[in-house]
C-alpha cells in the first residue's frame, strides 16, 4: 500500500514499476480502469460550483458593460470567467448541437434531441450552400445510432417512454416520431414499420376535449396531432376539433396546432387567427420579446424558452412576416446559459428556431469589428466577415487575475456594418464545501451513511463516518418534495474509497435485499420502487430517476462497499427537476475514512 495525496490537478497517470535490486528485470503498467486510452484517473475537486452568467447581442454600433461581482469566499485558485463571441447564429446553433451532444443523462428524449436538431441545422446550412464536412460526419453517425437505439427501445404498443424502463407516453413518442419523419425525409434508413407502429400508439391515446378536460391533456393532443401531421399521418377532423378549445390551450401548444393545420392546408384561413393570437400574447421587455405562459405544463416540458423557441419556429414556418421576431431572436440569445439554454427541450428548439430564422434572413454576412476588454485591459480584437460565420471566439479570464471586493467591468465594443455580434459571459466560481450549507429551492435532500441490520436486529440509523475496508455500508438519501415534482433526477456522489452495489449484477455479492425506494408519509410502502424506476450506478455516483413524484418524503435505500483505505471528501447530494433545474436543493458535504485491516 502507498500512502498518496492527490494536488490540484484534472486528472492523475499511474504507473506502476518494478525492478529486480541487480535490474536484471523490470516491468510497468497502468491501471485497467481510467479516461480513454492513456487511462488517467479523473479527480474531483471538494467544492460547489456556483455558476452566473449573461448573454447579449450588438446589432449596432456602440458599447456595451457587464458588471461582475466575486463573492468574498471564493477559492481564487480555481474558476474562470468563460466568454463566447460569435458574428453569426450558425456558431450559435452549433454550439446548442454540441451541448446536446455531450449531455450526460441518456433519456430518451435526450436521445433525440441530439440527433433532431442536427439534421435540421445541416439541412439548412446545406440549403444555403453551406458546406460543412465535420457536421455531416458527426450527424450520420450520431442519426445512425440514435436511430438504432430507439427501434430497440420501441414497445410491443409502439411507443417510447422517458426511459426504456418505463411505460410508453405520448409525449416521448410524439417526439421521437418527429425526429425518425424527419430522418427518413433526410434520406435516411427508416423503418416504415416502426413509425407505423408509433403513429397506431399515438392514435390509441385520443381523447374527446370537452369543458370539464384537463388544460395538460389538451396540450398534449395538440402536440400529438402535430406528430402525426408531420408524418404524414394528420388527423384532420381531431385537429380541426381541437382548434374549437383552442383559448384553453398553453401558448405552445397553439403553436404545435398552428403548425399542424399548415401540414394539413398551407392556405388554412384558421392559421392566420392562431398566428394573429399568438402575437397578440408576445411579451415585450428591455431584453426582448417573448411569451410566457400562464399555466406552466410540467407533465408536457413547458417552459417559457422552450415556449418562445416553439413559437418563433412555427411564426416562421408559417410565414409570419413581424416587426416582432427580430426580438424574439434577441430574447433567446440572452437566455443562453454559456453554450446552450437550460434544458435539452429548450436547446433542442432553440437551435431548430434559430435555424429557421438564419435560412429566411440569409444572416450569413456580417461585416463589422468588434472588441472586448476586461477592466480596461483589451482580450481580443477581431473582424467579422462571412468566413467567420461559424466560428466562435473563447476567452478564458482566471478569476485570481480578477477583482475581488469591487466590480469587474466586462466592455463588449462594435463597430457599424452589416451583422450582429452574439455573446455570453459564463463565470464559474468555487465555495469550499465545509462552508456551504444544505439548499433547498423546492427540493429538500439529506444522505446518511449506517451500517446494515442484520436478520432479527433492531434498525440502527446511526450515522457514520467511517468503515474498515470490505465492509458493507448503508447508504440512505431522504428526499421532500413540498410540491409535485416532475422529471427528477437525483445525483450521489459516492467517497472515491467505496463502490456501489449494483444488486442486478449476477457477480454482485447478495445482502439479503435490493435497493429500496419508499414514501415515508405514505402506507403505500413496499412497491414504491416506481418512483424510481431508472437507476444509474456509475464509478463515481449514483443517479436516480423519476418522472414523477407527488409531494412527500421519500428514502432511497442502496448499499456501497468499502474498499480502499483512505480519509476523502464526499461531494453533496443534488436533486433538481431536469426540464425546471431552477427547482433544486442539496445536502451537506462529509468526509468518510474508510480504515485498512
Amino acid at each position: 500500500e502507498w500512502t498518496a495525496t492527490v494536488d490540484e490537478v484534472e486528472s492523475v497517470d499511474l504507473v506502476f514499476r518494478a525492478e529486480d535490486v541487480q535490474g536484471n528485470y523490470r516491468d510497468a503498467a497502468r491501471p485497467l480502469v481510467g479516461q480513454e486510452s492513456d487511462r488517467h484517473i479523473p479527480v474531483y475537486r471538494y467544492v460547489v460550483p456556483e455558476t452566473v452568467g449573461t448573454s447579449g447581442v450588438l446589432r449596432d454600433e456602440g458599447t456595451r458593460t457587464e458588471a461582475i461581482a466575486l463573492p468574498a469566499n471564493i477559492d481564487p485558485t480555481r474558476g474562470e470567467l468563460t466568454l463566447r463571441l460569435q458574428s453569426s447564429l450558425a456558431a450559435v446553433t452549433l454550439d446548442g448541437l454540441d451541448y446536446l451532444r455531450n449531455y450526460p443523462h441518456q433519456c430518451i428524449e435526450q436521445t433525440v434531441s441530439r440527433f433532431f436538431p442536427n439534421m435540421m441545422t445541416y439541412r439548412a446550412l446545406s440549403d444555403l450552400g453551406i458546406e460543412d464536412p465535420e457536421l455531416e460526419a458527426e450527424l450520420n453517425a450520431a442519426v445512425i445510432y440514435a436511430v438504432q437505439q430507439l427501434y430497440n427501445w420501441q414497445k410491443a404498443d409502439g411507443g417510447w417512454g422517458w426511459f426504456p424502463n418505463d411505460e410508453s407516453n405520448p409525449l416521448t413518442t410524439a417526439y421521437a416520431l418527429i425526429a425518425l419523419a424527419e430522418a427518413r425525409r433526410l434520406g435516411f434508413v427508416a423503418q416504415e414499420d416502426v413509425l407505423f407502429r408509433a403513429q397506431q400508439f399515438l392514435r390509441g391515446t385520443f381523447i374527446t376535449p370537452r369543458l370539464t378536460t384537463e388544460t395538460w391533456q389538451l396540450n398534449r393532443q395538440a402536440f400529438v396531432l402535430y406528430a402525426l401531421a408531420r408524418s404524414g399521418d394528420a388527423d384532420v377532423a381531431r385537429t380541426s376539433n381541437l382548434y374549437e378549445f383552442r383559448q384553453r390551450l398553453n401558448l405552445d401548444a397553439r403553436a404545435f396546432l398552428m403548425m399542424a393545420l399548415h401540414f394539413i392546408d398551407a392556405e388554412d384561413a384558421r392559421i392566420a387567427v392562431l398566428r394573429s393570437n399568438l402575437l397578440a400574447e408576445a411579451v415585450m421587455s428591455a431584453t426582448g420579446t417573448h411569451w410566457q405562459e400562464s399555466y406552466l405544463d410540467y407533465w408536457n416540458w413547458s417552459t417559457n424558452t422552450r415556449t418562445t423557441a416553439i413559437i418563433l419556429g412555427a411564426l416562421v414556418q408559417t410565414g409570419a412576416e413581424s416587426e416582432l421576431l427580430p426580438n424574439v431572436v434577441r430574447w433567446l440569445i440572452t437566455q443562453r446559459e454559456h453554450r446552450a439554454w437550460k434544458t435539452t427541450q429548450a436547446t433542442a428548439w432553440s437551435v431548430m428556431a434559430l435555424t429557421d430564422w438564419m435560412v429566411a434572413t440569409g444572416e450569413l454576412y456580417p461585416n463589422y469589428h468588434y472588441s472586448v476588454s476586461i477592466n480596461g485591459d483589451q482580450l481580443a480584437r477581431e473582424t467579422a466577415s462571412p468566413e467567420t460565420t461559424r466560428d466562435t471566439l473563447e476567452l478564458v479570464q482566471n478569476v485570481g487575475d480578477m477583482l475581488i471586493g469591487e466590480l469587474n467591468q466586462l466592455e463588449f465594443e462594435r463597430s457599424g456594418g452589416d451583422g450582429a455580434l452574439y455573446y455570453t459571459a459564463h463565470l464559474e466560481a468555487y465555495l469550499p464545501v465545509p462552508e456551504v450549507e444544505p439548499l433547498n429551492r423546492g427540493i429538500v435532500v439529506e444522505r446518511r451513511y449506517v451500517r446494515p441490520t442484520q436478520a432479527g436486529d433492531e434498525p440502527d440509523n446511526t450515522p457514520i463516518t467511517q468503515a474498515q475496508a470490505g465492509e458493507i455500508i448503508e447508504v440512505h438519501l431522504t428526499i421532500i418534495a413540498p410540491n409535485n415534482l416532475y422529471y427528477v433526477v437525483v445525483e450521489d456522489p459516492l467517497p472515491a474509497g467505496v463502490e456501489a452495489i449494483d444488486s442486478r449484477l449476477s457477480i454482485s455479492q447478495r445482502i439479503g435485499t435490493r435497493p429500496m425506494a419508499n414514501r415515508l408519509d405514505s402506507l403505500r410502502n413496499g412497491w414504491n420502487w416506481w418512483w424510481f424506476n431508472e437507476i444509474a450506478m456509475h464509478d463515481e455516483k449514483v443517479v436516480l430517476y423519476s418522472p414523477y413524484l407527488p409531494a412527500g418524503t421519500y428514502e432511497y435505500v442502496y448499499f456501497v462497499r468499502a474498499g480502499v483505505p483512505g480519509v476523502y471528501n464526499v461531494i453533496p447530494a443534488t436533486a433538481q427537476e431536469f426540464y425546471f433545474p431552477e427547482v433544486y436543493g442539496r445536502s451537506a458535504g462529509s468526509v468518510f475514512t474508510v480504515l485498512g485491516e
